[in-house]
């Protein structure tokens, strides 16, 4: 196959089989090696390493803007042609089974790692196709809203928040600022719009909102009404912890300071309605 050349509907086909086979795998907690599948995938369609592998992240690109998980490590890439779309698409609707180990794996209790470490990143970039709208519309789950209920992931990740704050203060000599950490919402209830009141190094009072997920860097979130405008009150001393790979011994954290409405693309995903 010559470099460059439109993927045929039967590469998409093997590609985007082979791609889901190993996210239902990882859903269910089984191991698989990546370099093997693309081994598989270039015997079969005699594509190169390189560009299976950039396909397998167009294929996270889709599943990304259809609110469906991914498997993680393909950072998705968003230049993606629309039979691929298709075939996404079309694979995702016919695999009951991977809809269910997606459930199963999106609901479950957060599995308790005591010697896990922070891995405290950046941002990641996140580009998004013009077929979005489209794809949202395509899926039968939004996963995206289902992690998001998923409380007691939720306060899992609130709490370990709490003691990364009041460790990351004692450990600048802050013991009498890490022994006023409060897990506000938990304390005081919550729609406060914020998580927990922790502080900077200099002193001062900070107000953390956190997010967690199971998925990578890129998963979406969902965000109240209320923590926007919050964030927009308190900009100055606002910050979005967004916690990922939370299952993971190596958790990951991004920060996002000031209103959400300037750290954050925001698209309306459910609005309250009464009669007009």
């Amino acid at each position: 196959m010559a470099a460059g050349e439109s993927w045929s509907p039967f590469e998409n086909e093997v590609i985007v089989s082979a791609y889901l086979d190993m996210l239902d795998r990882e859903l269910r907690g089984e191991p698989f090696v990546k370099s093997k599948v693309n081994e598989d995938v270039r015997q079969k369609i005699g594509r190169s390493r390189g560009s299976v592998e950039y396909k397998f992240q167009n294929v996270s690109a889709v599943l990304i803007e259809l609110s469906h998980p991914y498997v993680r490590g393909y950072k998705a890439a968003s230049n993606f042609q629309e039979s691929l779309r298709d075939s996404v698409v079309a694979q995702v609707q016919a695999r009951t089974d991977l809809r269910t180990a997606a459930l199963d794996d999106f609901t479950r209790e957060p599995t308790p790692h005591p010697d896990f470490a922070w891995n405290l990143t950046d941002a990641p970039s996140v580009e998004f196709s013009p077929h979005r709208d489209f794809l949202r519309r395509a899926t039968k789950v939004d996963f995206v809203q289902v992690d998001a209920a998923n409380r007691s992931l939720g306060l899992a990740g609130e709490r370990a928040v709490v003691e990364l704050e009041r460790t990351r203060l004692q450990q600048a000599g802050l013991d009498s600022l890490a022994r006023q950490v409060r897990h506000a919402s938990q304390d005081e209830g919550d729609g406060l719009g914020y998580d927990i009141r922790s502080f900077d190094l200099s002193g001062e009072e900070k107000f953390v909102e956190v997010k967690t997920t199971r998925r990578g860097p890129q998963w979406p979130m969902l965000i109240s009404r209320n923590e926007v405008q919050f964030s927009q009150e308190e900009s100055a001393r606002f910050h979005l912890y967004r916690v990922f790979d939370f299952d993971q011994p190596i958790r990951g954290l991004y920060e996002l300071p000031g209103s959400i409405t300037q750290s954050c693309t925001l698209r309306p995903a459910v609005y309250e309605a009464l009669p007009a």
